[in-house]
This record gives C-alpha cells, structure tokens and sequence, in this order.
C-alpha cells in the first residue's frame, strides 16, 4: 500500500471516474455529547445539515446519511440508508454507504465535523482525480492518516464488508484494505476537527435550543383492525418498507415510498386526505408518520404494521403494484 502526499490542493480537480457520492455518519451513539449529535446545531444549523451541504458543495450528489434518527434527518431534508451494523461503530457505517452507492467513489466525513467546507473536501477528489487507480484519498496531518473525512472506491465494497463482518470495528483498519491510498494535506487541520463532547462546541456546551429535539412528534396511531375499517374510504396508505419487503407481500392499495425516498418524496403524498403509514412493525412508519405530520400532512401510523395484518388473517398483494 503506497501514499504519497497530495502537494497542490488544486480547488479544479480532473474529475473522479465513476459517480460521485456524498455519505454522512450519523449513526452514533453520541454517548459523551449526551444527546444526538447529528442534531446538534453549531451557527444555527444542525451538524449533519452542515456536513451534507459541505460534501454537496464539493461535488458529490447524491449525499445521504447512514444510520440515526430517520425521522428527525428526513425533517432536515436528508435522506438516511439505514446503518447494516447499527451501534457498532463508524467502519460499519462506511462499510454500508460504500455497499449502497452506485459504481465510483463515495466522499464520506463524520456528523460531528461540522467545519469541513468544500475547498478542503475538493482536496480530496482532486488527489484521486489524479491517481484513479487509487482506493482511497485521505487527508495526513502530521504523521497521522485521518480516515474520515476521506474518499473511497465502491471497488472496495466487498472486503471492507467483510472485515465488518468478520468483526472488525476499528475505523483505521479500512487503509489496510486498501491497496492503494493517496494523501492530501488539508491546509489547515483545524477544519477537520470533531465534537465529541458539549465542550468541543462553540461557546464550550449544547446549545439551549437542543432539548427540543429530543422531543418527538406526537403522532396518532390505529391498529390492523382500524386500517381494515378505512381501506378503500378515501385514505392513503404508504408502505416505507424497502422494495424486496414490499414485493414480497404489502397491504392492497398501499403505495410504495421507502424510508430513506420520504423526504424527497413529499408531493407524492396528499395534503387534502388522511394518509395512512405501513411498514413491518410499526418502527419505521412511525418516523415517516412524525416526518409527515411535521410537514403538515394528516398522518397516522399503523401499530403492528404488516406483520400484524397478516396474523390478522388477511390477505396480501404481491409484486411492486399497489393492486
């Protein structure tokens, strides 16, 4: 494994062969923060708002958040792909977006480095714009590799998967499974800092705004029996589940909008009609629900979710149609 110390920093970088993917980690469990730091703002804005812009500002589209809080990401406009390895650290998550992304490369940095801006992150694709026969591009400050924020190669999907699921968890242990890793230098390291602690943010604790986002929507919710009594009367039921779990059987007339797809989905769904939320067991559709009512719209969540429709002794409709 080679790496070599990117001396340009060019803000105009060849472009990175493949697509160019935005990933943001916010599936931690923010023990020492003691709230989720995703939600945390610093200037106003919440950390993985700030991250994602960062990283949509540099180049990548689309950007989408791995792991944490669907509902309260998705009222920021994020779309989150849920974390394959939750609570089991940063590798699993990098492991997950390079898993989800399309062919190319995918630019990920943490939730809680909320400094990162655009010129400093362009840094990196410019270095594997450079040598794109590289797995990865990452920033060196001093005699240290920092992994993340850093860019890496979909080609390095399978064995980084395989790690996480051979049990590694130790985040450093991805540039060991690359074969080959280019290095930047990020200008000044102070931009690539993270929050760990309250004391870390500006001003040195949370914000007094923060409490409140620890407090969830109140959303209403029906049972099976109740979705039974108003299917077909003008409600609309949304099932958030993913496509295989809906084409393996959904409840009939339910339209298919997966969990991550709700925020960028919206006008798809009516504001003149109660709508009516569907997934396994009743988790999911609860964060899209409390997105839903938060945007205004007449939500319900369906308790038990399709699990209990089918204990229920009711039919299903399979295949990707509604029916």
């Amino acid at each position: 494994m080679a790496g070599s110390p990117d001396p340009g920093g060019q803000h105009h970088a060849p472009p990175v062969p493949g697509a160019l993917t935005g990933a943001v980690l916010t599936g931690g469990r923010s023990r020492r923060m003691g709230t989720d730091k995703a939600l945390v703002p610093v200037g106003g804005t919440p950390m993985a708002r700030r991250v994602a812009d960062a990283l949509a500002a540099a180049g990548a589209s689309p950007v989408v958040c791995i792991g944490g809080d669907a509902g309260r990401l998705g009222a920021l406009g994020l779309v989150v792909v849920p974390d394959r390895w939750p609570g089991e650290g940063p590798l699993g998550g990098l492991a997950t977006a390079l898993a989800a992304a399309p062919p190319g490369r995918v630019l990920v940095a943490g939730c809680d480095q909320p400094w990162l801006d655009p010129a400093v992150l362009r840094r990196l694709v410019g270095a594997l714009g450079r040598s794109p026969e590289a797995d990865a591009a990452i920033f060196r400050i001093g005699a240290r590799r920092q992994p993340i924020p850093g860019l890496y190669a979909t080609t390095m999907a399978a064995r980084v998967v395989a790690a996480v699921e051979s049990g590694a968890r130790r985040l450093g242990d991805v540039l060991d499974l690359a074969l080959h890793v280019v290095e930047a230098d990020p200008g000044d390291p102070a931009l690539l800092r993270d929050v760990d602690r309250p004391i870390d943010l500006p001003g040195g604790t949370l914000p007094q705004a923060t409490p409140t986002l620890e407090v969830p929507v109140e959303v209403s919710e029906i049972d099976v029996d109740t979705l039974a009594e108003r299917q077909g009367s003008g409600s609309v039921i949304i099932d958030v589940r993913m496509p295989d779990e809906y084409v393996e059987g959904h409840v009939a007339g339910a339209r298919l909008i997966p969990l991550p797809e709700v925020p960028d989905r919206l006008a798809e769904v009516p504001t003149d009609q109660p709508v009516l939320v569907i997934c396994k067991s009743g988790g999911r559709s609860l964060r899209a629900t409390e997105f839903y009512v938060a945007q205004g719209i007449d939500a319900t969540n369906v308790a038990g979710g399709t699990m209990a429709w089918i204990e229920s002794g009711r039919a299903v409709v399979t295949g990707d149609q509604p029916g």
